[in-house]
């Protein structure tokens, strides 16, 4: 038996805010449905208005979902404790906004439309919670925009790295382990960069000995000494 109270839900996650009862009722409404690697959740332009509320398949691999538009460029991720879909429940007869596909094994809370409307209502940290989420989306994109404007594309890529590490990070030995496996393809989508130039900057952080890459990941080396690095001019 999963003992979700126990969940290591990541910080600042839809889940991580509720408190215990919210999220124990969010949870037990809909019902769970197992996604393995390259699982289509929702594709940009359908219609639907079900809620996925995401959890890792276990505590050692968080779970990772990619939201891409429909030419494939990635523009975001979402991990456990996250919620995606939430605005078609909330605009109805509306259509996919963007593509979510799953990359490590999940469990989805696949969630009613109309039930989760009723738990925003119906729980006085539900609107509340929601809402801060979707500000911090909202000013992470706009992070996003100013990093299209004109500063170096090193500068930009360890902001992005650091960001990554305080959120979806997990202590190894080499540092700390940026649990979602991106691409210099994909990091470069979310800078405005293109792969090459993600490639040349990734370097030069892993010669000063600041990142380095295990199994695919990026391991953070030195986290303080990558926040340096990402406000020099």
């Amino acid at each position: 038996m999963v003992d979700l109270d126990a969940w290591p839900w990541p910080e600042n996650t839809l889940l991580a805010r509720l408190s215990p009862r919210s999220r124990r009722e969010l949870l037990g409404l809909g019902h769970e449905r197992y996604c393995k690697p390259g699982t289509l959740l929702m594709r940009q332009g359908d219609p639907g208005n079900t809620v996925y509320v995401l959890r890792s398949h276990d505590t050692s691999v968080s779970a990772c979902v990619k939201i891409t538009a429909d030419a494939g460029t990635l523009f975001a991720i979402r991990v456990s404790g996250d919620v995606i879909g939430e605005l078609g429940a909330l605009t109805p007869n509306s259509v996919r906004s963007a593509t979510a596909t799953v990359c490590t094994a999940t469990i989805a809370h696949c969630i009613p439309g109309n039930m989760f409307l009723s738990f925003l209502n119906e729980h006085p940290d539900g609107w509340q919670t929601l809402c801060r989420t979707l500000a911090d989306r909202l000013a992470w994109s706009d992070q996003r925009r100013l990093d299209f404007g004109g500063w170096p594309v090193r500068r930009c890529l360890a902001r992005l790295l650091v960001e990554f590490a305080e959120s979806y990070g997990r202590p190894s030995e080499s540092g700390v382990e940026i649990t979602v496996r991106l691409s210099y393809e994909e990091l470069g989508n979310l800078i405005g960069a293109g792969e090459d130039a993600v490639g040349l900057a990734m370097k030069r952080m892993q010669l000063k000995g600041l990142v380095c890459l295990r199994n695919r990941h990026v391991v953070v080396r030195d986290l303080e000494g990558l926040r340096n690095y990402a406000e020099l001019e």
